[in-house]
């Protein structure tokens, strides 16, 4: 082998491994604008809401800024292809003084595989996870485009939780399921993006949401943390004991009346 052809090797390997690099740490929008073939998002009103000066519109990575009442916008992302309905969500709640937690971030790296091995990937679902918690109310919008497999097993992990509303339109791959689960569970279920926005604000005033003549919410706009959602056998459990500690008062209460 010349040295010629030596160095001319070693400059093709030199440059296949940048390329290799190149591409593992190349990043892709999944906050860029997408067309919106089937109009599934109204225009926006005009004027816009005027932002509220305690709203909070909290993204990954950071931790959320919670205030009393979170909405938690929980639906189709499926990597950027989905309509950008989150963000048209915090537009239209930015009046209320509340947080509107967005897993929708900006740039993720094309390296980085839906695998439990990767801490980018673990920080992204643990901050979900966390602020699914914390959320008085989630949302699901299911973008007809999307099979949305992720948002579908968020909703069977909350749709008995009492804050979920579901927005799904009769095109989605499987909205059948979607309505009978929301059927069984009561959860409320709009068929549009129109329909969803007061639908959220309802739902927000049902657990307890009260505002002044300014918009400012009555009383502290301090986060009550919520605990995890136990397990069945950790309520039975729960509920065993306070029968007995029941039982045990009754027992006291009829020796005095003797």
């Amino acid at each position: 082998m010349t040295i010629s052809t030596l160095v001319n090797k070693m400059a093709a390997s030199v440059s296949n491994n940048k390329s290799v690099a190149a591409a593992e740490t190349e990043k892709f929008d999944i906050d860029g604008d997408v067309e919106d073939i089937y109009k599934q998002l109204p225009p926006l009103p005009s004027p816009l809401p005027k932002q509220h000066k305690d709203f909070v519109h909290s993204n990954p990575k950071g931790e959320p800024e919670f205030r009393k009442f979170t909405v938690f916008t929980a639906g189709s992302i499926e990597m950027g292809k989905a309509v950008q309905w989150q963000h048209r969500m915090a537009t239209m709640l930015s009046d209320l003084p509340i947080t509107v937690c967005n897993p929708r971030k900006g740039q993720w790296n094309s390296a980085v595989t839906p695998e439990a091995k990767h801490q980018d990937f673990r920080d992204q679902v643990s901050w979900e996870l966390a602020g699914l918690e914390q959320a008085d109310v989630i949302i699901f919008f299911f973008d007809v485009t999307t099979k949305s497999p992720v948002s579908l097993l968020e909703l069977g992990l909350w749709a008995g939780s009492d804050k979920v509303i579901v927005c799904c339109n009769d095109k989605f791959w499987r909205q059948g399921n979607v309505k009978i689960t929301c059927g069984r569970y009561g959860v409320p279920m709009v068929g549009s993006f129109a329909e969803l926005v007061p639908a959220v604000r309802d739902m927000l005033y049902a657990k307890g949401m009260r505002l002044d003549e300014n918009g400012d919410l009555i009383g502290p706009n301090v986060h009550v943390r919520k605990e995890k959602p136990k397990k069945k056998a950790e309520l039975e459990a729960e509920k065993v004991e306070l029968q007995r500690e029941v039982a045990s008062l009754r027992a006291q209460l009829a020796k005095f009346k003797v």
